[in-house]
């Protein structure tokens, strides 16, 4: 759906004076604009990339500007609880709204909530739902991933307000199944879904706001929808502009000017540059989220050998990362699922800093020095890679020159690549990297399968080690297969602990959320998972 078609060329118009008064990079009436502060009128937010598209299911980026415009069927809230946005009920068991069947099959009812349409005033109903399961199982579409739609049989829809997704086994995520929404079947029946570019960039939901403006580069502009479903005067917000600042130092100093008002995902060393900032507060929270360093299996032959993983492992010395860099901001951790899951274990394999027993590993792996200049070799073949991070972020820059450091200690040569945010989001999904310093936001959910599952690598799920171990395969789709929440629970503990046997990852730290946003904003609730903070942009208003 183009902008033309959702608002009209006067609106445009003057939407674009608004946005061009607003992004003027100097001058005395851009300096009045932002000297007033954030406002109901309009808050700017500070965002780290670009997106690489607005279709929540094929971006590779975190969904904080699509989350305003496109709802799920559920939501996740800051206590990580699955809530219904436009489901009237979350299905369970317990309310009839989740049958198992006889052959091993689930099925789930969705109950729509009535009286929502979408941005063109279209309803939306279970047909949407229908579509979209089908849309994600084409094989001519290429989504980000198709984990659970791929389990989905079929989806009968009885009347325009019920959905029932009839899956071929059991699927224990089912509620976070359409945390990411729909696709509207009126605008995308029939089209080829990765060139609509008026949907990718524009896309056309039911949430609080729209696209006004897109100008690549610099910002995205959203306008507040008339008559949103909520009713009550919702969002209190009428604009919010998203700028593309990869600098986190211009970032900063656009937060102190009052040239942007908000910024998610603070990084740790610029906390005491804001944290005195009149009118900004920062919200902390531990985030279900990690920092660690992926090993592609796939591009680097000698990470396939576990012994060599668990040398790396050995040789980082996390806690002196932690002490120093992050200014004891950020706990060590063991593996993928944070301490604020129910499923949350510590009972696995830790690899505590001994660079010895990395050394050791690596010569009992056929890795030596025999060149005598330091780096390990074998086959005639050097320990040499490349770790990919994210530019202009200074933590994961310090980092990585501490852990190249670290590593060369023990013999491996290993180069640094810096990378805009939004190229890094798609060299990993294509598998184009050696090793990459990043940090996964995970769901409320802790479902594994779509990170460690031997058949689930790109583009199939974010299995970006590309391992592929039978046994903890097994076993992560067993914990998939029931909804018996104490079994599960086992299951995954099991799961943890063969993750941690196979080091197919160098667990780091966990991400403490630290958000700036504007003193006077209320209603702002956070979000440890990701879903991100603006799950309910809705309820926001800038008081006096």
């Amino acid at each position: 759906m183009s902008v033309k078609a959702l608002v009209s060329r006067p609106v445009i118009r003057r939407l674009s004076a608004l946005a061009a008064i607003v992004l003027a990079a100097a001058g005395p009436a851009c300096a009045r604009r932002q000297a007033a502060g954030p406002s109901n009128d309009l808050l700017v937010v500070a965002y780290d990339r670009e997106p690489d598209t607005l279709n929540r299911f094929s971006t590779h980026i975190l969904e904080d500007i699509e989350t305003c415009i496109v709802e799920g069927l559920t939501t996740t809230d800051d206590k990580m609880n699955v809530v219904p946005l436009l489901a009237s009920e979350v299905p369970t068991l317990e309310n009839g709204g989740v049958r198992l069947r006889a052959d091993g099959g689930m099925d789930v009812w969705w109950k729509l909530r009535p009286g929502v349409a979408w941005h063109d005033g279209k309803p939306f109903t279970s047909a949407d739902v229908k579509f979209t399961v089908e849309a994600l199982n084409n094989p001519s579409y290429k989504p980000e991933s198709t984990d659970g739609f791929d389990r989905i049989a079929s989806v009968e829809t009885p009347d325009p307000l019920t959905a029932i997704v009839h899956y071929r086994e059991v699927y224990a995520p089912y509620a976070i199944q359409f945390v990411r929404g729909c696709f509207p079947r009126h605008v995308l029946a029939g089209r080829d879904i990765d060139r609509a570019t008026d949907y990718n960039r524009n896309p056309l939901g039911t949430g609080p706001y729209r696209v006004a403006q897109w100008r690549t580069g610099e910002h995205i502009l959203l306008e507040r929808v008339p008559n949103y479903w909520r009713g009550g005067g919702m969002p209190r917000i009428k604009r919010i502009l998203f700028k593309f600042l990869a600098n986190t130092n211009t970032r900063i100093n656009q937060l102190r000017s009052g040239e942007a008002h908000l910024t998610a995902l603070l990084p740790w060393d610029k906390l005491r540059d804001v944290e005195q900032v009149p009118g900004l507060v920062v919200h902390r929270m531990m985030g279900n989220a990690y920092e660690h360093i992926t090993l592609n299996q796939k591009s680097v032959p000698a990470f396939a050998d576990v012994r060599v993983r668990r040398a790396l492992a050995h040789a980082v010395d996390r806690r002196m990362l932690t002490r120093t860099i992050l200014n004891d901001l950020a706990p060590v951790i063991d593996g993928p699922i944070q301490p604020l899951s129910w499923a949350y274990t510590d009972q696995v394999r830790r690899y505590d800093y001994d660079p010895g027993r990395a050394r050791a590993l690596l010569d009992e792996a056929g890795w030596r020095d025999t060149g005598r200049d330091g780096i390990r070799e074998r086959d005639g073949r050097k320990l040499a890679f490349t770790l990919i991070t994210q530019a202009g972020f200074t933590i994961r820059e310090n980092i990585a020159q501490a852990v190249q450091r670290q590593w060369r200690e023990v013999g491996a040569d290993v180069r640094i690549q810096l990378q805009d945010g939004t190229t890094i989001s798609a060299r990993w999904f294509e598998g184009r990297f050696d090793a990459m310093l990043h940090w996964w936001q995970m769901p409320s959910d802790p479902e594994m399968t779509l990170f460690f599952a031997a058949d689930r690598v790109p583009p199939a799920g974010r299995n970006i080690n590309y391992l592929r171990d039978e046994a903890l395969t097994q076993v992560l789709y067993a914990s998939d297969r029931t909804v018996d929440l104490v079994e599960r629970r086992r299951l995954l503990q099991e799961a943890q602990r063969r993750i941690a046997e196979l080091a197919p990852e160098i667990p780091l730290y966990n991400i403490t959320r630290l958000d700036v946003v504007p003193a006077r904003l209320r209603n702002f609730r956070g979000n440890p998972t990701n879903t991100g903070i603006f799950w309910n942009v809705h309820e926001w208003e800038i008081g006096r």
